[in-house]
């Protein structure tokens, strides 16, 4: 099925022949390094206020699977991001003017939104809302089995002094009809309707998940499931959503956070060489306190590089006044680019918190052992932060390179970036990186 949416000054320290081709350092700073040692905790300029609750909300027009595959992409997509929000108010918005995945789905103008906000003194809410014009779905040469002039999902969580609240008010549907029979008023929440030679559908479909700490609610207004053979072809477990809206809220969260950590990975812009080794990731809420591990016993790319055992891990905590997240990627028998860059050990240490607002970032616990660089005779363990090499013929090496913005810090302890034309066969834009760690909180 086939869908659519309308919609040059260096200081040269020292040089040496690798393999035919010539290395040296540029330094700005001590010795071989340039730029901020970051060692050390750096705290943000600007603390945040937190609202103590989590926010999230998303929506979207169509979309529709089989199973763990997507046939056909979310559209119109409105979000407060993958981790939410702690400090409202936060606006989304998206229109597209038409979809169509025929003969699952067409429509008109999708105009969805979702919403973080405090609308009166001690009341928090998150929302969404979906509205789908001209819909039309199961498509035969009759038309649509059900078609609607305007369906609107509507998903709103709310939390006051009595507690937390869900509410579908100002959903809508107008002119719906479904295998011929017109639906007049909004159909009641989780109404399952027979569609003969395909499955059924649930209009209004609502689901409520409530605990004491959270509340989180959606609609979709249109759900089909294809249950059985059909004249279209359209495989059975096939489902499709239209109009869809989800709501949120978590009570005790400081911030939220993120990252990853991974052991090597190569690649030319968007293509991957070598997929991220070990890779593992921090969830929105930490985990909980406890360390959340992968591991690979090996990873060989020749040319590029040769590890032994890559393990990476992810530790954070998230309560109602502080959010706290370690993220770091330990690498052994590192060898990279046939022995331009060779170490026992390399470890990547990123740390990212938020207390009572204010927001520190370190890459404490970053390490080499048993370092060595061919022709860099002093170059050792303790080489400073964001060392950089120029590989005349081949281009930079970065060594425990440190990136930091407003939120997060990354660190990548050997970064291989491709400039120059060269003899080894190697891409320009080639990026090879060995033990990487980001840690960010929102």
């Amino acid at each position: 099925m086939k869908g659519k949416i309308n919609m040059k000054e260096k200081n040269k320290i020292d040089k040496g022949t690798i393999k035919g081709f010539a290395v040296l350092i540029i330094g700005l700073g001590l010795v071989f390094g340039f730029g901020p040692a970051a060692r050390t905790a750096t705290p943000s300029l600007q603390p945040a206020t937190s609202s103590g609750f989590q926010f999230v909300a998303d929506a979207y027009g169509t979309y529709a699977t089989l199973g763990n595959v997507v046939v056909a992409g979310k559209t119109a997509v409105s979000s407060l991001g993958a981790c939410g929000i702690v400090e409202p108010p936060v606006h989304s918005e998206n229109t597209v003017l038409s979809a169509e995945d025929t003969p699952l789905f067409a429509t008109g103008v999708i105009n969805t939104t979702a919403d973080g906000s405090e609308p009166v003194a001690g009341t928090l809410q998150a929302m969404a809302t979906a509205d789908v014009h001209d819909a039309s779905l199961l498509i035969t040469l009759l038309g649509g089995v059900i078609t609607a002039d305007e369906v609107n999902s509507v998903s709103t969580t709310t939390h006051d002094n009595s507690g937390f609240h869900t509410s579908a008010d100002g959903s809508t549907v107008v002119n719906l009809v479904v295998a011929g029979v017109p639906i007049t008023v909004l159909p009641a929440p989780n109404t399952n309707i027979s569609l003969p030679g395909f499955g059924h559908v649930v209009l209004n479909e609502q689901i409520t998940k409530m605990k004491a700490r959270s509340a989180s609610f959606t609609v979709n207004m249109i759900h089909v499931f294809i249950d059985v053979a059909n004249v279209l072809n359209i495989p059975i477990g096939t489902q499709i959503i239209v109009s869809h809206a989800f709501s949120g809220l978590t009570s005790g969260v400081q911030g939220t956070l993120d990252g990853q950590a991974y052991g090597t990975k190569a690649g030319v812009g968007h293509t991957i060489t070598s997929g991220p080794s070990a890779i593992v990731r921090m969830s929105c809420l930490g985990t909980n306190g406890n360390l959340k591990t992968n591991s690979v016993a090996q990873v060989q790319v020749p040319p590029l590089f040769s590890v032994g055992e890559v393990v990476d891990t992810a530790l954070g905590t998230v309560d109602s006044t502080s959010a706290v997240g370690e993220l770091t990627s330990t690498v052994q028998a590192v060898d990279v680019f046939t022995s331009l860059v060779t170490a026992s050990l390399v470890k990547a240490d990123a740390h990212a918190s938020s207390t009572g607002g204010t927001l520190t970032f370190s890459d404490d616990g970053s390490m080499f052992t048993d370092l060595h660089v061919t022709g860099f005779p002093n170059i050792h363990d303790d080489v400073p932060p964001n060392t950089r090499l120029h590989i005349v013929g081949l281009g930079t090496l970065w060594l425990h390179r440190i990136i930091q913005t407003s939120n997060s810090i990354e660190v990548r302890m050997i970064e291989l970036i491709v400039t120059e034309a060269n003899g080894f066969g190697l891409t320009i834009g080639t990026d090879i990186q060995v033990a990487e760690a980001e840690a960010s909180v929102h």
